[in-house]
């Protein structure tokens, strides 16, 4: 597949000019839940006038001009902003946009974002990308935008609880290990053995941004964090939760719904107006505690893992 040959397509893919920042912005921003990841990179882009090398523009050519409709944040993961509904002009653009994305890309190490978009460009690439190593096709994206439903504090049972707080670099020691068993658990491999510094260096950013947030408690004797979740995407006015994580010995006394709910008020005081988070649609137990907490499901997305 080469680049003449996609050029005879109706769309082409290119990176991101300074020109088109304010209508990739509106584009992203027109679902900011959704898009969270893009608008986040986009907003960096704005605010410090560089243009990151993983944004990709699609252009359709329009006589003889070319008008931005899609975009792809081509980082660790591949998000997609692109249109999802059935018309022969949105196939059009989707079928280019898969052409390109193998012709440019590598495989990333994940595919995410709405369902419909990214199980269409996963059905497209697979020949090329494949196999997966595993595709959750049905992930809720769930978000709250309004003051979240008193819970009530987990059952501390002599733990010696502390309040859920923005974590510090000294409780360092102690969130990495929740932090990495979240990730074996939830991804299903140890990221200190595949990437151990980038890893660390992203949990250390979040750390020193206020955007991780801590429970601690006395278990086992010993120090530990007993709740915990990430801010790991911020743009359009929304913040997306990931890393959501009890302490097992402490699972079904409340921690989760009491620590989220605490999650919410601090995320949107100082941080972003609208918290969002998607999950797994195999996990009931995680969707009734967002749903206790007054979380809506407001889409469907999918992760498509390599």
């Amino acid at each position: 597949m080469t680049d003449s040959l996609l050029r005879r397509g109706q769309h082409t893919l290119a990176p991101l000019q300074r020109r088109d920042l304010a209508g990739a912005l509106a584009l992203a921003g027109e679902d900011p839940v959704a898009n969270v990841v893009p608008l986040m990179h986009l907003e960096i882009a704005r605010a410090s006038g560089l243009m990151p090398s993983s944004m990709w523009a699609v252009r359709r050519r329009v006589g003889l001009r070319h008008e931005l409709v899609a975009l792809a944040w081509n980082g660790a993961n591949l998000c997609l902003v692109a249109p999802a509904d059935d018309s022969e002009e949105s196939e059009s653009l989707r079928a280019d946009l898969a052409a390109s994305a193998v012709a440019r890309f590598t495989r990333p190490a994940a595919i995410v974002g709405p369902a419909q978009v990214t199980l269409d460009l996963w059905g497209r690439v697979e020949p090329w990308w494949g196999p997966a190593r595993e595709v959750r096709a049905r992930q809720l994206s769930m978000a709250i935008s309004g003051e979240p439903v008193e819970t009530g504090p987990g059952d501390d049972a002599g733990l010696a609880l502390e309040g859920v707080r923005p974590a510090v670099m000294g409780d360092y020691p102690v969130l990495l290990p929740a932090c990495v068993h979240m990730f074996i658990g939830e991804v299903g491999y140890d990221p200190l053995r595949h990437g151990r510094a980038a890893y660390e260096e992203r949990l250390k950013f979040l750390v020193r941004a206020g955007r991780s947030f801590v429970q601690l408690g006395t278990i086992d004797g010993r120090r530990q964090v007993a709740f915990k979740a990430e801010v790991g995407a911020v743009g359009g006015g929304a913040a997306q939760l990931q890393g959501v994580w009890v302490h097992p010995r402490l699972r079904g006394r409340g921690l989760a719904r009491a620590g989220l709910a605490e999650v919410v008020r601090q995320a949107r005081a100082s941080i972003a107006p609208t918290v969002s988070l998607y999950v797994n649609d195999f996990n009931p137990v995680a969707i009734r505690s967002y749903e206790a907490v007054g979380f809506e499901r407001v889409g469907t997305f999918a992760t498509v893992m390599f």
